[in-house]
């Protein structure tokens, strides 16, 4: 299970800590607006009321042991650039920051932040992506190459199972989720001898250009 820490609780931010919960991912979620933290504290592994610009409360939180960071400060500039610095300093494996604008963007990555995403633009890829293709329920850009995407399963997959298919190998991307309109219909990593249906919706990670491969393929 993957640990991931989102700080900032704005809607992009906890939007996102839902998403990663409901993928079945341990999420740290963090923010100092009591009632920003309260909207997600059921729906998440912990919610904590902080201010990640403190190095010293990001240690006693522990976020620099998750897998990844993701830095979604709404309109604070400064408590971004500042919260990146710390996170960099004591070694966060991986950290992700939402930007507000092309210099954002720039000083991020001169502090060494791993990925950069920049709403107003990532979702024009997103919208075209969705409106381009009938296929594609939801498309999200990770950055560093690497994309996940909503699909409905091409007819050439249904009826068989992710071993006979021989998915990661063949389309070299992973199958995080399958989901169903039915109830509680989501099942997360699914095994190798799970069979496709047009009943479902695939939730897959791959580098972009073999996600298009397998978009194109429906």
């Amino acid at each position: 299970m993957k640990r991931i820490a989102v700080i900032g609780l704005s809607s992009f931010g906890l939007h996102l800590a839902r998403t990663l919960n409901e993928l079945g991912c341990e999420v740290l979620a963090v923010d100092q607006d009591e009632a920003a933290v309260g909207r997600v504290a059921d729906e998440v592994s912990k919610a904590v009321i902080a201010d990640a610009t403190d190095k010293e409360v990001l240690q006693e939180l522990g976020v620099i042991e998750s897998d990844a960071v993701v830095l979604s400060l709404g309109e604070h500039l400064e408590a971004s650039v500042i919260t990146a610095m710390h996170l960099k300093e004591l070694g966060a494996k991986h950290v992700v920051a939402k930007a507000l604008s092309e210099d954002h963007v720039r000083v991020l990555k001169l502090l060494g932040v791993d990925d950069v995403v920049f709403p107003e633009r990532d979702s024009g890829v997103r919208l075209a992506y969705t409106l381009g293709h009938a296929s594609i329920v939801r498309y999200m850009d990770l950055g560093s190459d690497f994309a996940v995407a909503e699909i409905v399963p091409p007819a050439g997959l249904l009826g068989k199972t992710l071993a006979e298919l021989d998915f990661r190998a063949r389309y070299r991307c992973q199958v995080l989720a399958l989901k169903t309109s039915a109830p509680g219909g989501i099942t997360r990593l699914p095994d190798a001898g799970t069979r496709l249906s047009d009943e479902h919706v695939m939730v897959v990670m791959g580098k972009r250009g073999d996600l298009d491969a397998l978009i194109k393929s429906a």
